[in-house]
Formats: structure tokens, C-alpha cells, sequence
């Protein structure tokens, strides 16, 4: 736990990640952004092999809360912010593969983080916004960056500059989620997801990882070569071969 706002678990090789303001629906403040890369700081520095994001209540996150929230400092300042801003950033290229369980609102520095992370998994009742236009300001926490990835510059474009409310259905089809499930079952079925993830070879999930960051960078001759430095580091072990078949008896098993 790293105080109230931003609450931490572990169970075994999974991290939970809890945006703790139901109150205010998530909504952000200096001090919980402050928190939360603090605590995203930390997982990216454990050995956690997957990371679940998810907000307390009902809500996801709804983006900035606009009330000035509990600091009661009223806008943030460039002295204040300091490196939180950076928080997408640790939350996308953490070694880790990061799942955002998404149920009601969805939106603003919110929708950042949660584009942030490698899966989006929500309910029907999700609803994602860009939202920033609506108040007057452009965007923060990396959405235009994730989104033109995710689902296209221009469908990105839409998003950001014809802000409004999507339903989990419409974000499946954009593939802005890719897996629905029912409100009351959302975080069992992910946390059986992560724990999947999480029975993976570790290092090989690390490399397979690291090999996608890579790929959204790189041109396919730069990246080839560090795909196979990634392929031959993790085949360079002993146990490799014993460990391998039984992965494929059990593939044949299934």
C-alpha cells in the first residue's frame, strides 16, 4: 500500500494497482498522480511479472479532477508536477506486461494511462472519452501518442478533436479493448488472464515484451538484429530443451 490514494497487492508473480478515490470516481489530483508514479516506479523495479491496473468503485478513472480535488492547490504548476507527468511513460516500457481492467468512466490523463498499458480488458458499462477539448485543454499522460498506435492516426484524430463518450461495445470495435466481460466477473476474468501471463517462462515474457516496445520504434532490418539477441538469450540456457517439451506435451494435451 502506498497510502490511501494509490493502493498496491501483490499475489505472487501479479501486481494489483488500485486508483483509490471512488469518492470523486477516480478523478485525479497532483498528490494521486505524485503517488501513482511513485508506485509504478517501484512494480517497474520489482519482479512482478505482470501488472493489473484497475480504479476502486465503480469507476475507472474519469481523468483530472477538476475541483481542485484534496490538495486544495488549485491548478497544477510546472514546480508541482515535477516528473509525474512521466507516469504513462514508466507504466508503457515497464518490463512488465500491464493489463488495465476498465469499468465505468474511462477518460482524460485516465484514458492515457490506460492506453498506457500493452491490454485493455472492460465491461459493456465502460465508457472511454478523450474529453480534453471539452475542457479546454490539449491533452497529458500520452493519449494522442497511444491512440494513433492503437487505433490509427486518424481514428486517433477523431478521438481527440471530436471528443465523446464510447461505449465498451464501439471500443471493441476500434480495438481500443479487446476483450469484453461482464461487469461482475471483470476482475476475476482478468486476474485469471494475469495469471496466465504470469505461469510464463519469465524471461521469455520479459524478451517478448521488451521485442514489441522495440517494434514500435525500430525499422525491420534494427529491429531484426535485436530480436535475435533477445531469441538467442533466452534459448542459451539448460533447462531450455527439458522445459520446451513439456510445453508442447501439454499443448497436445489441450
Amino acid at each position: 500500500m502506498n497510502g490511501d490514494l494509490v493502493l498496491v497487492e501483490r499475489r505472487d508473480a501479479i501486481a494489483l494497482v488500485t486508483l483509490n478515490r471512488p469518492e470523486r470516481r477516480n478523478g485525479i489530483t497532483v498528490d494521486m498522480c505524485h503517488a501513482f508514479y511513485r508506485v509504478i516506479r517501484d512494480v517497474a523495479a520489482s519482479d512482478a511479472r505482470v501488472v493489473v491496473l484497475r480504479g476502486a468503485g465503480k469507476d475507472f478513472c474519469v481523468g483530472a479532477d477538476l475541483t481542485g480535488g484534496d490538495s486544495g492547490e488549485g491548478p497544477p504548476t510546472r514546480e508541482r508536477v515535477g516528473d509525474m507527468h512521466q507516469a504513462a511513460a514508466v507504466l508503457h516500457t515497464m518490463p512488465q506486461v500491464s493489463i488495465a481492467a476498465i469499468d465505468g468512466g474511462c477518460a482524460g490523463a485516465g484514458l492515457g494511462w490506460a492506453t498506457a498499458c500493452d491490454f485493455r480488458f472492460a465491461t459493456s458499462e465502460a465508457r472511454f472519452n478523450t474529453a480534453f477539448l471539452q475542457v479546454g485543454v490539449s491533452s497529458d499522460m500520452g493519449p494522442p501518442w497511444f491512440l494513433t498506435r492503437i487505433v490509427g492516426g486518424a481514428r486517433a484524430r477523431e478521438l481527440m478533436l471530436f471528443p465523446g463518450k464510447l461505449t465498451g461495445e464501439e471500443a471493441l470495435k476500434l480495438d481500443l479493448v479487446t476483450r469484453l466481460f461482464p461487469r461482475e466477473t471483470l476482475h476475476a476474468e482478468v486476474l485469471s488472464l494475469a495469471e496466465e501471463l504470469a505461469a510464463r517462462d519469465p524471461l521469455a515474457l520479459r524478451m517478448a515484451k521488451a521485442n514489441l516496445l522495440s517494434a514500435e520504434e525500430l525499422a525491420i532490418v534494427d529491429f531484426i538484429e535485436i530480436e535475435t539477441a533477445r531469441q538467442l538469450e533466452t534459448v542459451d540456457r539448460p533447462d531450455l530443451v527439458a522445459r520446451m517439451a513439456e510445453g508442447f506435451r501439454a499443448a497436445k494435451d489441450r
